[in-house]
């Protein structure tokens, strides 16, 4: 596996080169990162927390729109507020496969077509419609392409291999995306991060040795050799990483199996938040082992439900007033931890007073592909097309 160079495509190199860590963080659909990130699926929410015949708002990079669910079970996305007088749509009532404003009535399909003005002349309707952004569901998660023209293929990554469960839940994070981004990637924070939760133990000299990165079709291949063997992460552009982890609930350790195959991606909310989407595939065959894991899952949701929330526990961290060994046996432990070591570094990260060492050298990987990405759309010259993979390297140890 070899290091491919990082120059940028064909070669050019502008005359008003940007500088990443003022464009990288910020999301708007006016700005160099939010222009190139709707070029892509992105996650909008989780397939099973939307039931047939309700819609909820999101906001995703800055703007807000409408998500729904037709009574049929397809998914839509709509921008939120009703073109009519403004009211905010997701408060209205799902028909079919369309929505109805609150306010006046007016109905607007899936597609964004309206169908239906109450109190206006008849056929008035069909000449309105507004914005309707392609949807589309797989491993357990609702996409949105919110970019120009035709969306790129479907899926945007593979499912799992293999049998088993799919286990699939978001977390808020109160920091912007990309230092959720970048920690995912960075392999080494869960030897000290996670430690409260027994995740760490890697042979860092042995890895460090032997690490190496590749830029492929579809994102970067890492690989490593641990104490324990090859290991392989992958990064799917733009914000999804596939790797080998537990599960995030500190009681499903206890009722499954703790090691499973993971999609990880954060999608930004806003400049200061990021949604956090994790996909599992949870190794359990038969029907009677996977209906008591259900079971089990059941009862693990109504404890996390109950517990005190993620973010009000690592703000009080990071304030001082608690410390993570207080919150040992917090059903999301591991959450918490991520959540205080990435809302350390600010809500936006300053990072140009960072001090890279050897353990970042996937991190500076990641960010020269994004410079020359973002420096290309700058420029008005073609950004890499990134294709769908076929499969992915298995990121077991061996």
């Amino acid at each position: 596996m070899s290091v491919v160079s990082l120059e940028p495509p064909h070669g050019e190199r502008s005359s008003h080169p940007i500088d990443l860590f003022d464009e990288l963080p910020f999301t708007g659909p006016n700005r160099l990162a939010g222009r190139y990130l709707r070029q892509f699926w992105t996650p909008v929410g989780v397939s099973w927390q939307l039931a047939a015949g309700r819609a909820k708002p999101i906001t995703v990079m800055n703007e807000k729109f409408t998500l729904f669910r037709g009574t049929e079970g397809i998914a839509h996305v709509l921008p939120f507020a009703c073109p009519h007088r403004g009211t905010q749509l997701s408060v209205g009532y799902v028909k079919e496969d369309s929505i109805s404003c609150l306010y006046h009535g007016w109905e607007f399909a899936g597609s964004g077509q309206c169908v239906a003005m109450p109190g206006e002349r008849e056929g008035l309707c069909k000449t309105l419609a507004i914005k309707g952004y392609p949807t589309r569901e797989h491993v357990g998660l609702i996409y949105a392409y919110f970019g120009e023209g035709e969306p790129p293929a479907f899926p945007p990554y593979p499912a799992f291999e293999g049998d088993g469960l799919l286990e699939v839940d978001c977390e808020l994070f109160e920091n912007n995306y990309f230092q959720s981004w970048e920690n995912d990637w960075d392999i080494y924070h869960a030897n000290f991060t996670h430690r409260t939760g027994q995740l760490h133990g890697m042979d860092f000299d042995r890895f460090i040795a032997t690490e190496e990165f590749e830029e492929t079709p579809f994102g970067i291949v890492r690989r490593g050799e641990t104490g324990m063997g090859t290991f392989f992460s992958t990064l799917i552009m733009p914000t999804t990483v596939r790797l080998v982890i537990p599960t995030l609930n500190e009681q499903s350790r206890r009722t499954g199996p703790q090691l499973r195959r993971t999609y990880i991606t954060h999608v930004p909310v806003d400049d200061t938040k990021d949604m956090a989407y994790v996909t599992q595939l949870v190794p359990v065959s038969g029907e009677a082992a996977q209906a008591e894991y259900l079971a089990a899952l059941k009862e693990v949701r109504r404890i996390r439900k109950e517990a005190e929330s993620t973010l009000s526990v690592a703000a009080k961290i990071r304030a001082g007033e608690a410390s993570i060994l207080d919150y040992k046996d917090h059903p999301t432990l591991v959450i918490i931890e991520d959540q205080v070591a990435q809302g350390g570094q600010g809500v936006i990260a300053n990072r140009y007073g960072e001090r890279l060492g050897r353990t970042d050298r996937g991190i500076a990987f990641l960010r020269r592909i994004m410079e020359r990405e973002l420096q290309a759309l700058a420029d008005g010259r073609p950004t890499k097309q990134w294709t769908t993979p076929d499969a992915l390297p298995d990121p077991h140890q061996r």
